[in-house]
């Protein structure tokens, strides 16, 4: 059931319910908490800040901060910007409050909506050996969508990925390798191709990730002055918190056997190209799913 009374009066209320949905979304408190901004959205980021300072690590915070950063994300508030970048380098906090799926599907939309012309909170991330692997790779993403679309100068962010290349680290096989590799491709930087060869010649990338036979496919789908490339790669700005949320998969959806998520597919993933559907049967292209698990 949909944990929410029949009205939202205060942010309080609207909290309350953030927190206590779990079989679908509090869409009465999501619509509420947009119409009343700027009454709610002090409070909501003290709650953000507290919980990314460890001050304030209740199970109503934990709980409603799910919500509330995709709210932040659809009005496109540049107050959260900064801690949600400092959030994500804690990744057992960051996945406390949004999850895997979050991870990965909808906080580089949010974080391209919320920008506030800076990208060095953004940089640290992606250079952070202490983030999470795919965490920074979402980070990439977001600055590749910002780069494009005249947030932040392109030139510097060619020379940026040219500089990662070379001295990013750790020098091992990690989700981020393959995360740039991929960027330089779908932005259409023909001049970096001789560089992510480079990458998978040391084994940065594995082929489970990406194959050498794969790689010209990628670099053909690539666009060098707009966004299909990144729209191909699901990167675009996150918009309609109450539209995007009614489709999440919520414990509802498997209460029973017969519908419960099913076990990975275990077969060697190497086979399987990053655009075909997971073999776990999640529905998800493998490129957003288990690739970037494996």
């Amino acid at each position: 059931m949909q944990a929410e009374g029949n009205s939202m009066n205060t942010v309080s209320d609207a909290i309350q319910a953030f927190a206590l949905a779990t079989d679908e979304p509090p869409n009465e408190a999501l619509k509420w908490a947009l119409t009343h901004w700027e009454e709610a959205a002090p409070k909501f980021l003290s709650m953000l800040e507290a919980y990314t300072d460890g001050s304030d690590e209740s199970d109503t915070t934990v709980d409603a901060l799910f919500f509330i950063i995709h709210l932040f994300g659809d009005k496109g508030d540049r107050r959260a910007y900064r801690t949600l970048c400092r959030l994500m380098l804690d990744e057992e906090r960051l996945t406390s409050v949004l999850g895997d799926t979050a991870c990965v599907e909808t906080l580089k939309g949010i974080l391209i909506k919320c920008f506030d012309g800076d990208a060095a909170p953004l940089r640290q991330v992606i250079e952070s050996t202490g983030a999470e692997p795919i965490t920074r790779g979402e980070a990439l993403f977001a600055l590749a969508w910002l780069a494009r679309d005249g947030k932040y100068p392109e030139q510097a962010f060619r020379d940026y990925l040219l500089h990662l290349s070379r001295e990013m680290k750790p020098r091992e096989p990690e989700y981020i390798w393959y995360n740039l590799v991929v960027v330089g491709a779908i932005l259409g930087y023909q001049d970096f191709a001789a560089e992510s060869v480079k990458l998978m010649e040391e084994g940065l990338v594995p082929e489970d990730w990406l194959t050498p036979e794969e790689f010209p496919d990628l670099i053909a789908s690539g666009d060098p002055v707009g966004k299909n490339g990144l729209l191909a790669e699901d990167v675009e700005p996150f918009d309609d918190a109450v539209g995007s949320l009614a489709d999440w998969p919520w414990e509802e959806d498997y209460d029973d056997d017969e519908g419960a998520a099913p076990e990975p597919y275990v077969n060697p993933l190497r086979y399987v190209g990053r655009n075909d559907p997971c073999p776990c049967g999640s529905g998800k292209k493998f490129k957003n799913c288990h690739l970037v698990v494996e």
